[in-house]
């Protein structure tokens, strides 16, 4: 297509258009690419090698590690400072281009691949996972389905470390800067032994060496991120009945308890992520307790709509109350017209203010949001917003580089990428960078080169598959309107 003299690359227009290479890859390549403990091949190809089997030592207390993660004074734990934590060499993602695991990161991957394997009964099976031997191998289909096996994978690490902990971890990371930085292949930061701190630095046995190069695992106490969480793996519970009973009841068992401990609920962003947490809860056991608690909470729901609106839209019509489904409905089509002014705010169909950080990854969580608003009140919640973010994403964003922030996804995507191999100039496919920022003197570009984090890293939670979930959705409601 030409406009001017500007020629722009072929692009296909068909009904089936999101439906073939575009969600796919972040299934088949990103998220097994990122599988932490794991043995990840490629046909001939080694990604990485099977990592930390030495996770984890608890932190030291009173420490602020270089990476933001803070210890106090306690380790909230049974374990002492530097001792040994079994349990946490199952499951979990590199956090892009970190190697650790973050909870809100490890737990978030786990929501939103849930809330699509419900949505779209996705059943894509083109890579081998076997847990047993901690190996994954691309594009050598299994016979289950890969998102389910990606859910189990997350649950694995968040589950399983509270188990062990009594709590649920911070996070998991390496203790020296010289392991932080490491490109490539993430194995290589330990020697995957357990520390023995009666061991010299060169002594080893078959388990246990005297090099102190363990990850470290760290506590806190965060009414937001432990409800974010609670919510994050109750909605996995469903999708893993069925598949892995054991695991879903020990989920559901871990969500619960976690729900029932006694914390002071004080910002609106901890009160906000408690009214998710209980619609997570209602969602999979319909109890009459948390039901009522979001009946009760209907004034904070409607004040905060815009931030929690969407996830008590998953579950309104089953709270059978006409009054908060009204008012809510009002309130999404309040929403609905604020969003159809503020798209006449760019050439893009959207309202941002650009940044240091670029928008993408917000954006993307404002898509999904927004898919279940127009689900619950498709008459007063358009689905345009959504659909432009999607294409905001695949390239129709600022700057000369027009590029799809989902790489090795469309006609021109971004080819070097802040993974795990960026030390190669590449990228991973379907993995989602942040996308365009303010460069200096505060130009909106996107840049080629792959350490300008704030642009171009990869992120775990969310990043790439709020794409994939945005793409399975807008093949539906665009297909579905052919159709009605």
């Amino acid at each position: 297509m030409a406009l001017g003299d500007t020629r722009s690359h072929p692009f296909r227009i068909a009904r089936n258009v999101y439906d073939q290479n575009v969600w796919q890859p972040t299934l088949e390549y990103f998220l097994p690419v990122q599988m932490g403990h794991m043995r990840v091949k490629e046909k001939y190809k080694l990604w990485h090698d099977d990592s930390h089997r030495d996770d984890a030592l608890m932190a030291p207390t009173d420490i602020n590690h270089f990476d933001g993660y803070v210890q106090g004074s306690s380790t909230l734990t049974d374990f002492a400072p530097g001792e040994h934590v079994p349990g946490l060499t199952r499951g979990g993602w590199y956090d892009a281009g970190d190697e650790d695991f973050r909870i809100e990161s490890q737990s978030g991957e786990v929501f939103i691949l849930s809330a699509a394997y419900d949505e779209f009964g996705i059943q894509h099976d083109n890579t081998l996972i076997d847990q047993e031997l901690r190996l994954t191998e691309l594009r050598e289909p299994d016979g289950r389905p890969d998102i389910l096996q990606q859910i189990e994978h997350g649950l694995l690490t968040v589950v399983g470390g509270y188990e062990v902990l009594g709590r649920l971890y911070r996070g998991i990371i390496v203790p020296t800067l010289t392991q932080y930085v490491m490109g490539g292949d993430f194995s290589g930061q330990t020697d995957n032994l357990i520390y023995d701190k009666t061991l010299g630095r060169q002594e080893r046995t078959a388990t246990h060496s005297g090099l102190p190069d363990d990850r470290w695992v760290f506590t806190e106490e965060n009414p937001a991120r432990e409800f974010d969480a609670i919510a994050n793996i109750a909605a996995s519970v469903g999708p893993m009945r069925g598949y892995d009973d054991d695991l879903a009841e020990r989920t559901l068992a871990a969500a619960e308890a976690l729900w029932r401990v006694e914390r002071a609920v004080e910002s609106t962003t901890e009160r906000n992520e408690q009214i998710r947490a209980a619609v997570e809860l209602f969602r999979t056991t319909g109890k009459a307790e948390y039901r009522s608690f979001l009946l009760n909470q209907r004034d904070h729901i409607l004040d905060q709509f815009r931030q929690i609106g969407w996830a008590v839209a998953r579950v309104v019509h089953e709270l059978d109350d006409p009054a908060l489904t009204d008012a809510m409905r009002n309130a999404a089509a309040e929403y609905d017209r604020e969003l159809q002014q503020k798209m006449n705010a760019t050439p893009y169909g959207l309202d941002f203010e650009m940044q240091l950080w670029g928008r993408g990854w917000t954006l993307q969580h404002e898509g999904v949001a927004q898919y279940f608003l127009h689900k619950a009140f498709p008459e007063a919640f358009g689905k345009e917003y959504l659909l432009n973010i999607l294409h905001y994403v695949l390239g129709t964003n600022p700057g000369a580089n027009a590029q799809s922030y989902a790489t090795g996804v469309g006609a021109k995507s971004k080819r070097a990428a802040y993974g795990l191999n960026r030390m190669d100039y590449s990228y991973i496919p379907g993995g989602v960078i942040v996308g365009t920022a303010l460069i200096q003197p505060d130009f909106p570009e996107l840049k080629e080169f792959p350490y300008l984090w704030q642009q171009s890293e990869y992120v775990l939670g969310g990043g790439a598959s709020n794409f994939m979930f945005l793409a399975l959705a807008a093949d539906r409601l665009l297909n579905a309107e052919t159709t009605d």
